[in-house]
């Protein structure tokens, strides 16, 4: 016997070797669930989670290192239920035991685990998976750690801070997993692939302005990344997010459009470059504007200016004399 703590709990745990027979993928591990919606199975059997997982990647490095090793390092962690044992964490592990197997069936068919208390709750659970893959070890993706996170949620029921709190994270990472995970469920779209698209989409600040505006343009750009009109997130980020964040009337319009189906994405980027509002000048000379108009700002220059600070009131002069001299040079051209 032995003791693991999960979150501030003591549980006696067993050591031993099981066959792997007798155990089961955990359906709700996230690499299970992401690996399964990603290929349509909904209520797989054990034989094609099997099969799955067997045939990715990882897996195969995994079986490798096994195979090197002569054995596992760390245990599975295992809960018994019924009369099998669910592999609570060490999917991969087992996937690749099961591969092994296949071409040596009496030399690996034990393997190593740690066997938790059968009254163990969803809530530990929760924090003994979240302990290993969102914090520290971090080894899920995004869109992993996002769809567990989001499934816990709805069936604890608690708090983003309680849910954060359970497993090292910060009540603002399980918000915002929360919000680009469900906006992904709620149009029909859980895609690893589709993540980094979904997430520049819902941080973005210029675009959530017109999400606030438009509640349509979300099903609007779920079916674009679904048909695969969008297929980059840096399109998201750097054409919509532009377009949307740019305050010049000809860029709303440009928006209002995009929205409304009236043009596509390569379009909208098209029109935008037109008006020669999407280079680094303009960004630059934007800046300098928003920055020039701020009120606690030029309070603070003028206080400076008219004491002391004859470098502030130096440069302000030099500045007005060469932003003079240019709208001069400009309007001769025109």
């Amino acid at each position: 016997m032995g003791i693991r703590v999960i979150g501030q709990k003591k549980f006696e745990v067993t050591e031993t070797e099981l066959l792997q027979q007798d155990l089961l993928f955990y359906i709700d591990n996230p690499r299970v669930y992401s690996v399964l919606h990603e290929n349509g199975h909904d209520n797989p059997t054990q034989t094609e989670i099997e099969e799955i997982m067997c045939s990715l990647d990882h897996v195969k490095s995994l079986k490798s290192q096994i195979m090197q090793n002569g054995g596992l390092i760390e245990p599975l962690i295992v809960v018994k239920r019924k009369d099998r044992y669910v592999v609570l964490e060490g999917n991969s592990r087992l996937a690749a035991y099961r591969i092994l197997a296949k071409n040596d069936p009496l030399k690996w068919s034990r393997v190593l685990v740690q066997i938790l208390p059968e009254d163990i709750s969803d809530s530990d659970i929760f924090t003994l998976l979240g302990t290993f893959h969102l914090n520290p070890k971090k080894d899920w993706s995004k869109f992993e750690q996002a769809a567990y996170i989001y499934r816990q949620k709805k069936e604890l029921g608690c708090s983003d801070s309680a849910l954060g709190k359970q497993v090292g994270i910060s009540a603002i990472t399980v918000k915002k997993y929360c919000e680009i995970y469900g906006l992904m469920v709620e149009h029909n779209d859980t895609h690893q692939s589709h993540w980094n698209m979904y997430e520049q989409y819902v941080q973005n600040k210029g675009i959530k302005q017109y999400r606030n505006t438009y509640p349509e343009m979300d099903s609007f750009f779920a079916k674009q990344v679904k048909t695969g009109e969008i297929v980059r997130a840096q399109d998201v980020r750097d054409i919509l997010g532009k377009i949307a964040s740019d305050e010049g009337k000809s860029s709303t319009h440009i928006m209002q459009d995009y929205i409304k189906g009236d043009i596509d994405l390569e379009e909208a980027h098209a029109r935008f470059e037109a008006t020669g509002r999407s280079g680094d000048n303009y960004e630059k000379v934007k800046k300098f504007q928003r920055l020039i108009s701020e009120k606690d700002f030029c309070d603070e220059l003028k206080k400076e200016a008219v004491g002391n600070s004859k470098d502030i009131l130096f440069s302000l002069r030099k500045i007005n004399t060469a932003v003079t001299q240019l709208m001069k040079e400009i309007d001769k051209k025109k």
